[in-house]
């Protein structure tokens, strides 16, 4: 297993450093282990960055593999996504470890928006952009890619008993409200079964895989994709759909719920109100169905379902949160909430909630 300390070493034994970096002292190593042994190694603009991924345990171990097979494939001569992805340096077979670059000066996009307080119609471009290139030129590449199975939480309502063994007492509780809550499975249902893998898709396009970067010399921001150890073949609306509840998501954390508000009054207490954020929505779709050159009728038919896979993801917000605690607050509860509001009138959710005009934007 690589420790702190082999990673300088590991990068000059593949001639990704030179003894002169070592020497000058500028290089800083980070662990940054997670679910996967990761490190950050600064070189502090004198030599090169890297970010090193291994996997912990088997399951860990496979997952880096796969993602170095989608890096692999990605960073082709000619592929239109490699522009969106961190530079690949290669993995090494022997110790499973995956080498990227460790993109300079980069925040994700939860971090970007908390320090900025605006919603960049230029990267929600970007991330449009590079969803159309994904879903729409890497279809022949399908075959390479390990199948995946439908999401776990288009059945949530309907949990095998492992659930007991893994889900917090909040889960639970937040599986019984789904399950309580009339036409809740129903509509999660009719997802799953006109589930479509038609495209390769990332899967799990929460912001903090989202990077916001400003090259050097340039002031535009630019968008790098991170984390595709889930890719795999899929219906390319759930990745447009959960990048629109992450906006949404966003915006119910920013909402202050102290018992003194009626709900009525909470869109307007939020610290981050939706108007500020549906231009940066729009143009974001703008941008992916221009990739894809959908008409108006294909787009409209497209949006309605990237909206309710929307409130799909507002479902599996709450639940990676509730998973961290005991029991479920009210913001959770209000994600629950507004994600079955959507799946009931995706129309009036495109409209009222995301800025579309009705029909499509």
């Amino acid at each position: 297993m690589l420790a702190h300390g082999d990673v300088v070493g590991f990068l000059l034994q593949r001639g990704l450093l030179q003894a002169s970096s070592v020497v000058d002292g500028a290089l800083v190593v980070r662990d940054m282990s997670r679910r996967n042994r990761n490190f950050a190694l600064n070189g502090g603009g004198k030599s090169p960055s890297y970010f090193l991924k291994q996997g912990l345990d088997p399951d860990g171990v496979a997952t880096v593999l796969h993602e170095s097979a989608v890096y692999t494939l990605f960073s082709a001569r000619g592929c239109a996504m490699a522009r969106y992805l961190p530079h690949f340096f290669g993995y090494d077979a022997d110790r499973g470890i995956l080498i990227l670059e460790l993109v300079p000066g980069a925040r994700d996009l939860r971090a970007h928006h908390l320090r900025t307080c605006r919603f960049s119609t230029t990267l929600a471009r970007g991330i449009g952009d590079a969803l159309g290139v994904l879903h729409s030129q890497t279809v022949a590449q399908i075959r390479l890619i390990d199948p995946g199975a439908t999401p776990w939480v288009l059945s949530i309502h309907r949990p095998d008993l492992s659930v007991f063994r893994e889900a917090s007492a909040a889960s639970l509780e937040l599986i019984k409200i789904v399950q309580s809550t009339p036409g809740f499975g129903k509509h999660l249902d009719q997802l799953r079964s006109t589930w479509r893998s038609s495209a390769i898709i990332h899967q799990d396009l929460k912001w903090e895989n989202l990077l916001a970067c400003r090259p050097v010399g340039s002031s535009k921001m630019t968008l790098k994709i991170i984390d595709w150890e889930a890719v795999c073949p899929g219906d390319p609306c759930w990745d447009i759909g959960w990048v629109f509840g992450q906006y949404l998501s966003f915006w119910l954390q920013s909402i202050p719920i102290t018992g003194r508000d009626l709900p009525e009054r909470f869109p307007e207490l939020a610290r981050h109100p939706l108007h500020r954020m549906q231009p940066a929505l729009r143009a974001c779709w703008r941008a992916y169905t221009t990739r894809l050159g959908l008409d108006d009728a294909s787009s409209a038919s497209l949006l309605l379902r990237a909206v309710s896979f929307a409130g799909v993801g507002l479902v599996v917000t709450a639940y990676a949160a509730a998973q961290m605690s005991t029991a479920l607050d009210s913001n959770l509860i209000l994600h629950l909430q507004l994600a079955m509001n959507i799946l009931a009138r995706p129309s009036e959710a495109a409209e009222r909630l995301l800025g579309f005009a009705a029909g499509v934007d």
